[in-house]
């Protein structure tokens, strides 16, 4: 199973095909805010990738769309809208305290 290695905490966790980087962080208690229920709507999840990007499902456009309202820089990605294939490091830009 991959990785994601998250910065902010040093934490690793393991994350399967089939779930979203959103819900995985979310079931190891890592501290992300989400407000729409994981439908890009309200960019909250974003992270930063800091590395194994190439691993990541494309961008759909509902994504792109919200990412460009709100950040700069094609290394910006929501949560609830990746899937990895690999492993990779992310830091969650808007972490709960």
């Amino acid at each position: 199973m991959p990785h994601i290695h998250i910065r902010n905490t040093g934490q690793v966790i393991e994350i399967n095909l089939v779930t979203s980087i959103l819900v995985a962080l979310q079931i190891n208690q890592i501290p992300i805010e989400n407000v729409c229920g994981g439908k890009a709507k309200c960019g909250k999840c974003a992270i930063r990738i800091i590395s194994g990007g190439e691993y990541l499902t494309p961008k759909r456009s509902s994504e792109v769309k919200k990412i460009r309202e709100l950040h700069e820089g094609s290394n910006i990605r929501l949560a609830c809208q990746a899937y990895t294939r690999g492993n990779i490091e992310i830091e969650v830009i808007n972490i709960k305290d």
